[in-house]
Protein backbone atom coordinates (compact mmCIF):
# COMPACT_ATOMS: atom_id res chain seq x y z
CA UNK A 1 0.00 0.00 0.00
CA UNK A 2 2.75 2.70 0.70
CA UNK A 3 3.77 2.22 -3.03
CA UNK A 4 -0.09 2.59 -4.18
CA UNK A 5 0.18 7.23 -4.14
CA UNK A 6 3.46 7.17 -5.43
CA UNK A 7 1.89 5.09 -8.76
CA UNK A 8 -1.06 7.58 -8.80
CA UNK A 9 0.81 10.59 -8.58
CA UNK A 10 2.43 9.53 -11.76
CA UNK A 11 -0.42 9.04 -13.59
CA UNK A 12 -2.01 12.33 -12.57
CA UNK A 13 0.95 13.99 -14.54
CA UNK A 14 -0.57 12.53 -17.90
CA UNK A 15 -3.74 13.80 -16.99
CA UNK A 16 -2.30 17.39 -17.72
CA UNK A 17 -1.99 16.14 -21.39
CA UNK A 18 -5.36 14.99 -21.45
CA UNK A 19 -7.03 18.00 -20.19
CA UNK A 20 -4.59 20.39 -23.27
CA UNK A 21 -5.83 17.35 -25.87
CA UNK A 22 -9.15 18.39 -25.04
CA UNK A 23 -8.81 22.18 -25.20
CA UNK A 24 -7.35 21.50 -28.47
CA UNK A 25 -11.19 19.59 -29.21
CA UNK A 26 -13.60 22.64 -27.88
CA UNK A 27 -11.74 25.81 -29.03
CA UNK A 28 -13.22 26.40 -32.27
CA UNK A 29 -10.25 28.90 -33.54
CA UNK A 30 -7.45 25.67 -33.83
CA UNK A 31 -5.08 27.93 -36.22
CA UNK A 32 -4.79 30.69 -34.11
CA UNK A 33 -4.48 28.41 -30.54
CA UNK A 34 -1.94 26.10 -32.75
CA UNK A 35 0.12 29.21 -33.24
CA UNK A 36 0.10 30.60 -29.80
CA UNK A 37 0.89 26.79 -28.65
CA UNK A 38 4.14 27.00 -30.77
CA UNK A 39 5.09 30.44 -29.10
CA UNK A 40 4.28 28.54 -25.47
CA UNK A 41 5.52 25.49 -26.37
CA UNK A 42 9.31 26.76 -27.11
CA UNK A 43 9.47 28.75 -23.82
CA UNK A 44 8.31 26.05 -21.87
CA UNK A 45 10.79 23.68 -23.51
CA UNK A 46 13.41 26.12 -23.05
CA UNK A 47 12.57 26.52 -19.18
CA UNK A 48 12.60 22.65 -18.93
CA UNK A 49 16.03 22.91 -19.53
CA UNK A 50 17.22 25.86 -18.01
CA UNK A 51 15.49 25.37 -15.02
CA UNK A 52 15.05 21.49 -14.71
CA UNK A 53 17.53 19.33 -17.17
CA UNK A 54 20.70 21.13 -16.84
CA UNK A 55 20.12 21.48 -12.98
CA UNK A 56 19.27 17.70 -12.67
CA UNK A 57 22.21 16.90 -15.06
CA UNK A 58 24.58 18.63 -12.57
CA UNK A 59 23.83 17.18 -9.44
CA UNK A 60 23.74 13.91 -11.18
CA UNK A 61 27.32 14.43 -12.49
CA UNK A 62 28.55 15.32 -9.27
CA UNK A 63 27.63 12.10 -7.86
CA UNK A 64 29.52 9.89 -10.15
CA UNK A 65 32.90 9.01 -9.29
CA UNK A 66 34.67 10.19 -12.38
CA UNK A 67 36.61 13.57 -12.84
CA UNK A 68 35.70 16.64 -13.57
CA UNK A 69 36.54 16.43 -17.41
CA UNK A 70 35.39 12.93 -18.52
CA UNK A 71 31.67 13.66 -16.59
CA UNK A 72 30.93 16.65 -18.93
CA UNK A 73 32.46 14.34 -22.19
CA UNK A 74 29.83 11.96 -21.20
CA UNK A 75 27.24 14.56 -20.83
CA UNK A 76 28.00 16.03 -24.16
CA UNK A 77 28.36 13.01 -26.23
CA UNK A 78 24.30 11.46 -24.55
CA UNK A 79 23.25 15.28 -25.10
CA UNK A 80 24.37 14.91 -28.84
CA UNK A 81 23.22 11.11 -28.98
CA UNK A 82 19.68 12.30 -27.95
CA UNK A 83 20.08 15.53 -30.81
CA UNK A 84 21.23 12.61 -33.29
CA UNK A 85 18.13 10.20 -32.60
CA UNK A 86 15.55 12.82 -33.51
CA UNK A 87 17.45 13.47 -36.69
CA UNK A 88 17.38 10.07 -37.25
CA UNK A 89 13.59 10.19 -36.62
CA UNK A 90 13.59 12.82 -39.52
CA UNK A 91 13.63 10.29 -41.88
CA UNK A 92 11.49 7.41 -40.79
CA UNK A 93 8.24 10.21 -39.66
CA UNK A 94 5.71 11.35 -42.28
CA UNK A 95 6.95 13.85 -44.50
CA UNK A 96 7.63 17.38 -43.53
CA UNK A 97 8.91 20.52 -45.23
CA UNK A 98 12.25 20.94 -44.47
CA UNK A 99 12.66 24.79 -45.81
CA UNK A 100 9.77 26.13 -44.21
CA UNK A 101 8.30 29.19 -45.87
CA UNK A 102 5.77 31.36 -45.10
CA UNK A 103 4.89 30.69 -48.88
CA UNK A 104 4.56 27.27 -48.95
CA UNK A 105 1.33 25.27 -49.34
CA UNK A 106 -1.34 24.33 -46.52
CA UNK A 107 -0.51 20.93 -47.30
CA UNK A 108 2.84 20.96 -46.59
CA UNK A 109 2.36 23.31 -43.72
CA UNK A 110 0.62 20.50 -42.20
CA UNK A 111 3.15 18.06 -42.77
CA UNK A 112 5.58 20.06 -41.00
CA UNK A 113 3.56 20.51 -37.94
CA UNK A 114 2.42 16.45 -37.79
CA UNK A 115 6.06 15.78 -37.73
CA UNK A 116 7.05 18.37 -35.14
CA UNK A 117 3.61 16.63 -33.00
CA UNK A 118 5.24 13.60 -33.17
CA UNK A 119 8.67 13.96 -32.52
CA UNK A 120 7.83 16.24 -29.37
CA UNK A 121 5.85 13.14 -28.11
CA UNK A 122 8.75 10.62 -28.57
CA UNK A 123 10.99 12.98 -26.91
CA UNK A 124 8.21 13.21 -24.31
CA UNK A 125 7.61 9.72 -23.60
CA UNK A 126 11.49 9.54 -22.66
CA UNK A 127 11.58 12.43 -20.83
CA UNK A 128 8.36 11.54 -18.51
CA UNK A 129 9.35 8.24 -18.13
CA UNK A 130 12.45 9.74 -16.27
CA UNK A 131 10.44 12.21 -14.21
CA UNK A 132 7.53 9.40 -13.81
CA UNK A 133 10.23 7.79 -11.95
CA UNK A 134 11.42 10.61 -10.15
CA UNK A 135 8.11 11.18 -8.70
CA UNK A 136 8.22 7.81 -7.25
CA UNK A 137 11.32 8.31 -5.20
CA UNK A 138 10.15 11.51 -4.47
CA UNK A 139 6.82 10.06 -3.25
CA UNK A 140 7.82 7.33 -1.61
CA UNK A 141 9.71 9.70 0.78
CA UNK A 142 7.14 12.23 1.56
CA UNK A 143 3.76 12.35 -0.29
CA UNK A 144 3.27 16.11 0.10
CA UNK A 145 6.57 16.67 -1.79
CA UNK A 146 5.69 13.53 -4.55
CA UNK A 147 2.12 15.81 -5.15
CA UNK A 148 3.75 19.23 -5.44
CA UNK A 149 6.32 17.75 -7.87
CA UNK A 150 3.86 15.79 -9.66
CA UNK A 151 1.59 19.24 -9.93
CA UNK A 152 4.48 20.72 -10.86
CA UNK A 153 5.35 18.92 -13.76
CA UNK A 154 1.90 18.98 -15.18
CA UNK A 155 1.54 22.45 -15.35
CA UNK A 156 4.66 21.74 -18.03
CA UNK A 157 3.02 18.95 -19.76
CA UNK A 158 -0.42 21.27 -20.15
CA UNK A 159 0.82 23.55 -22.96
CA UNK A 160 2.66 20.61 -24.38
CA UNK A 161 -0.37 18.70 -25.02
CA UNK A 162 -2.15 21.64 -26.22
CA UNK A 163 1.18 22.13 -28.73
CA UNK A 164 1.04 18.36 -29.62
CA UNK A 165 -2.72 18.30 -29.98
CA UNK A 166 -2.55 20.93 -32.24
CA UNK A 167 0.20 19.62 -34.61
CA UNK A 168 -1.94 16.70 -34.90
CA UNK A 169 -5.18 18.10 -35.88
CA UNK A 170 -5.07 17.30 -39.24
CA UNK A 171 -2.48 13.93 -39.22
CA UNK A 172 -5.38 10.92 -39.91
CA UNK A 173 -6.52 8.81 -37.49
CA UNK A 174 -3.97 5.63 -38.18
CA UNK A 175 -2.84 3.53 -34.94
CA UNK A 176 0.74 4.87 -34.68
CA UNK A 177 -1.37 8.53 -33.68
CA UNK A 178 -3.25 6.79 -30.82
CA UNK A 179 -0.49 4.34 -29.88
CA UNK A 180 1.67 7.68 -29.48
CA UNK A 181 -0.95 9.44 -27.92
CA UNK A 182 -1.45 6.76 -25.33
CA UNK A 183 2.33 6.49 -24.82
CA UNK A 184 2.62 9.95 -23.97
CA UNK A 185 -0.20 10.12 -21.47
CA UNK A 186 1.07 6.74 -19.47
CA UNK A 187 4.46 7.37 -19.81
CA UNK A 188 5.50 9.08 -16.60
CA UNK A 189 3.15 6.10 -15.30
CA UNK A 190 5.50 3.25 -16.80
CA UNK A 191 8.72 5.27 -15.25
CA UNK A 192 6.96 4.69 -11.96
CA UNK A 193 6.00 1.07 -12.78
CA UNK A 194 9.29 0.15 -13.53
CA UNK A 195 10.72 1.46 -10.34
CA UNK A 196 7.99 -0.17 -8.29
CA UNK A 197 8.86 -3.69 -10.18
CA UNK A 198 12.21 -3.58 -9.54
CA UNK A 199 12.50 -2.69 -6.52
CA UNK A 200 14.79 0.28 -6.15
CA UNK A 201 16.62 3.34 -7.98
CA UNK A 202 18.42 2.99 -11.17
CA UNK A 203 22.22 3.65 -11.15
CA UNK A 204 22.97 7.11 -11.57
CA UNK A 205 24.99 6.95 -14.35
CA UNK A 206 22.21 5.13 -15.90
CA UNK A 207 19.65 7.95 -15.14
CA UNK A 208 22.01 10.94 -15.81
CA UNK A 209 22.66 8.79 -19.85
CA UNK A 210 18.94 9.04 -19.80
CA UNK A 211 18.39 12.55 -18.62
CA UNK A 212 21.62 13.78 -21.30
CA UNK A 213 19.87 11.87 -23.78
CA UNK A 214 16.22 13.84 -22.94
CA UNK A 215 18.52 17.22 -23.24
CA UNK A 216 19.23 16.94 -26.56
CA UNK A 217 15.75 16.18 -27.44
CA UNK A 218 13.97 18.49 -26.05
CA UNK A 219 16.96 21.09 -27.60
CA UNK A 220 16.34 19.40 -31.03
CA UNK A 221 12.53 19.85 -31.03
CA UNK A 222 12.79 23.85 -29.91
CA UNK A 223 15.32 24.73 -31.36
CA UNK A 224 15.20 22.96 -35.03
CA UNK A 225 11.91 22.80 -35.14
CA UNK A 226 9.50 25.29 -32.66
CA UNK A 227 11.87 27.88 -33.56
CA UNK A 228 11.87 27.68 -37.27
CA UNK A 229 7.62 27.77 -36.59
CA UNK A 230 8.41 30.72 -34.36
CA UNK A 231 10.13 32.44 -37.45
CA UNK A 232 7.49 31.61 -39.89
CA UNK A 233 4.90 33.03 -37.42
CA UNK A 234 6.81 35.98 -36.61
CA UNK A 235 4.02 38.67 -38.15
CA UNK A 236 1.28 37.07 -36.20
CA UNK A 237 0.03 38.45 -32.82
CA UNK A 238 -0.54 34.86 -31.20
CA UNK A 239 2.68 33.71 -31.44
CA UNK A 240 3.74 36.82 -29.12
CA UNK A 241 0.92 35.63 -26.58
CA UNK A 242 2.08 32.35 -26.48
CA UNK A 243 5.68 33.02 -25.69
CA UNK A 244 4.32 35.35 -22.96
CA UNK A 245 2.10 32.61 -21.20
CA UNK A 246 4.59 30.17 -21.60
CA UNK A 247 6.55 33.11 -19.39
CA UNK A 248 4.30 33.25 -16.94
CA UNK A 249 3.91 29.72 -16.65
CA UNK A 250 7.77 29.23 -16.39
CA UNK A 251 7.78 31.83 -13.82
CA UNK A 252 4.46 29.73 -11.74
CA UNK A 253 6.46 26.64 -12.01
CA UNK A 254 9.68 27.90 -10.26
CA UNK A 255 7.79 28.87 -7.41
CA UNK A 256 5.87 25.25 -6.92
Amino acid sequence: MENFWPLIFSLLIGVFFLIGFGIVRVVKHKKELSIFAVGMAFVVMIGMILFDLIPEIIEMSSALEKSFIATVVLVICFILVGIFLLKILDIFLPHHAHHHTLKEPVHEHNHHMEHVGFITSFSLILHNILEGMSVFILASESLVTGLMTSIAIGCHNLPLGIEIASSMEYTKNTPIKYITLVLLVFSSFLGALILFFVGGQLPDALMLIFVCIACGMILYIAFFELLKEIFCYRNEKYVYYGIFVGMLLILVMTFL
